[in-house]
């Protein structure tokens, strides 16, 4: 709809602004009900096109009103056309510019067309005319963000979430930016502030990680030298004890400190079954942070001795005396430090009716639910799942048996958040990242269907089922008790669009349907031939969809290769599997000639699944861009294009220049060349069959 026309200069006719601002306001009061989360946006009852209706109105009355250029331009963002927004808005600001509503839609508009400095000028400009404008200072700490411009987007989110904690968006905005930030020395203040977030309900405390980590690093005094601090010093630092149970920390000092701390704890208690209350709290959260990183940290012979003796102790008390759960409660959170509860011979002493009741008033109950009654129902839940398969089991790919046993005992990762977005459209999130993109044929779809293949722990499928409002989800993956666990993450967040099924990528091709979108993370590479497992997916693959997919780049990969080389000639030389425990340690401790650094500063390092996936995977292989060239050549597909990180997307400007109309294989591989590692979380890309259906 064209909101503009060329005025008639020869005639002035009286502007009836009583009639404009009527239409405007019942304009805006439309506008307001198509952007409510209540409104269903698959419903065509003409509420758009009254909308429209109204705002032409208006600007044919009064085609200068600043109110109806602004909300013209923010309907025409609303309808994903930037590009008319953007000439609605300049019209808007060339009759005035101090307008904080209309600076505001116009950083929105610039923003969306990817104009980022731009947006920065108009958002600041808005903050400085009204310091209340808090959507301008919102969107301000989302363009600083996406500008990779950390701290300041951490500063705004900061002061935003004194008045605005309710807020999911921004919660989950604070700690997206924080994720990236380190503490330079030890600040009260912000102990007190992320003390705070880690009471915070649903989002990933995950991400406040490195943050805590520096700030303990100087609150604590650790070194490499030495921690100076006293034992209970340490163990009643109401940051860490917090920290402790809410993510597993990923620092070589960190570790080294727990290590010894826990050693410490083994050996106090093991003389006289007890813990003293003062140390309590920080027992039971260092048990919780081992679960969290399952059980990574090595053990030496002293301490598995002790811990074998205590296990055997803990079963005679309870095979053979009469015992209460405050008894044997002590040693069980000093064993739960060390072993995997649902592992020991005590395991099923806590599935007894009068044990189970004991622990609802136990400082137990978080642990033992996490070890055994979470373990239980994954292994029964995964039994209920839908298997698909067309192959004799006997005829099974060898290599996708091996990594399915590898996630039967792993299940990876064991995410606790989905974090936060505001429901769209998944095509034109699509759009967004490649505007030239034909999508017509999606036009009247008001469900895309999308396949989901390896979906391991379930938090992508979930993501798109939470994220986008225009999706039926089908999820596969080899595990079963990763599937598990996806179902009943789902359950918990209330998703019933995604149907969970058993099945190996190989031997889904036959399945009875075509999928819009196929989205496939950091899989392929794990499968025997990666060809094989494209062409299988390429066959689920609509004529007219896409498919997303994430694979390593060897560039970004090249320790982790020569490690892996140098674990399988050991293998090869002596028969034997090397201890992942010992080999971390042996890394960690500087006692394998090289350089680890990307693997020791990697989060993948810190927890038991994320190590075995970094560095002991049953199968690995790695990607060039010529690499992906050649796979999707042999599968007869097209590259889209990649999505690059904001580092990488500010590599690639200062190399090649804009993104736009330059993002080629060609171009990323030259840009890797000079930056080896911006690939270190994969490439990820788009690509679709080769057909006539064309870039506009």
């Amino acid at each position: 709809m064209n909101f503009l026309h060329a005025s008639d200069a020869k005639t002035a006719h009286p502007i009836d602004l009583d009639a404009y601002s009527l239409w405007v306001q019942e304009a805006s009061y439309d506008f307001a009900k198509l952007q409510s989360p209540e409104y269903d946006s698959t419903l065509n009852n003409g509420l758009l096109d009254a909308t429209l209706y109204k705002v032409k109105k208006a600007l044919d009355i009064n085609p200068t009103g600043i109110k109806g250029l602004n909300l013209a331009a923010r309907i025409e963002l609303f309808r994903d056309k930037p590009n008319q927004a953007q000439t609605l808005i300049n019209r808007a600001l060339s009759i005035s510019n101090d307008s904080p509503a209309v600076l505001y839609t116009a950083g929105h508009i610039a923003l969306a067309l990817r104009q980022l400095e731009q947006a920065e000028k108009y958002l600041n400009a808005s903050l400085k005319i009204s310091k209340v404008a808090t959507r301008s200072a919102s969107l301000l700490a989302y363009t600083y963000l996406e500008q990779g411009k950390y701290v300041p987007a951490f500063q705004m989110y900061q002061e935003l979430i004194k008045t605005e904690a309710h807020d999911p968006y921004i919660r989950n905005k604070l700690f997206e930016s924080a994720s990236y930030i380190n503490a330079d020395f030890y600040s009260e203040e912000l102990e007190a502030n992320v003390l705070r977030y880690l009471e915070f309900e649903n989002v990933d405390h995950s991400l406040l990680r490195n943050l805590t980590t520096t700030l303990l690093h100087h609150k604590l005094q650790i070194n490499e030298a030495s921690t100076p601090l006293s034992f209970d010093q340490i163990a009643g630092d109401p940051l860490l004890l917090s920290s402790l149970q809410h993510f597993h920390f990923c620092d070589a000092l960190l570790e080294r400190l727990f290590i010894s701390l826990r050693q410490t704890m083994l050996f106090n208690t093991v003389q006289d079954m007890t813990i003293p209350s003062s140390h309590l709290n920080f027992a039971h959260s260092m048990a919780i942070q081992a679960q969290l990183n399952e059980y990574v940290w090595p053990i030496t012979s002293d301490e598995e001795k002790i811990i074998e003796s205590l296990e055997q102790l803990l079963l005679q008390i309870t095979e053979e005396t009469q015992w209460q759960l405050d008894d044997i409660a002590p040693a069980v959170i000093i064993l739960a430090q060390y072993q995997d509860l649902s592992t020991t011979s005590i395991a099923t002493v806590f599935n007894s009716e009068t044990v189970q009741q004991a622990l609802e008033h136990s400082n137990l109950k978080d642990i033992v639910k996490y070890a055994i009654n979470t373990r239980n129902d994954e292994i029964q839940l995964a039994k209920k799942l839908p298997f698909w398969s067309n192959r004799n089991p006997a005829n099974r790919n060898v290599i996708s048996e091996r990594v399915k046993n590898q996630y039967e005992d792993n299940p990876y990762p064991r995410w606790k958040d989905i974090g936060f977005n505001t429901a769209s459209s998944y095509q034109s999130a699509l759009l967004k990242n490649f505007p030239d993109l034909n999508l017509s044929h999606w036009q009247g779809k008001q469900k895309l269907n999308v396949l989901v293949a390896g979906c391991g722990t379930g938090r992508q499928a979930i993501r798109l089922a939470s994220y986008f409002n225009d999706l039926n989800i089908v999820a596969i993956d080899l595990s079963g008790r990763a599937l598990a666990y996806a179902k009943k993450q789902a359950e918990k967040y209330g998703v019933n669009n995604i149907q969970f099924i058993q099945a190996d990528i190989l031997e889904f091709n036959n399945f009875p349907m075509l999928f819009d979108v196929i989205e496939c993370s950091g899989v392929l590479h794990h499968m025997e031939h990666p060809e094989a497992g494209l062409k299988s997916l390429n066959k689920l693959l609509s004529p007219t969809g896409v498919m997303k997919i994430a694979l390593y780049s060897q560039s970004a990969r090249k320790q982790v290769i020569t490690l892996r080389e140098i674990v399988a000639k050991n293998k090869q030389q002596t028969g034997a599997d090397i201890n992942q425990r010992l080999l971390r340690q042996a890394l960690l401790m500087n006692q394998i000639p090289g350089n680890w650094s990307d693997i020791v500063n990697s989060h993948d390092f810190y927890s038991m699944s994320n190590c075995r996936d970094l560095i002991f995977h049953e199968q690995e292989h790695q990607f060039t861009p010529q690499g992906i060239t050649d796979l999707l050549a042999s599968n007869h597909m097209d590259f889209i294009g990649m999505l690059p990180t904001p580092n990488a997307l500010n590599a690639f400007k200062q190399q090649v220049g804009d993104l736009y109309d330059k993002n080629t294989l060609d171009n990323w591989h030259t840009v890797e060349q000079e930056h080896e590692g911006i690939f270190a979380g994969m490439y990820q890309f788009y690509c679709r069959k080769q057909s006539n259906i064309k870039f506009l």
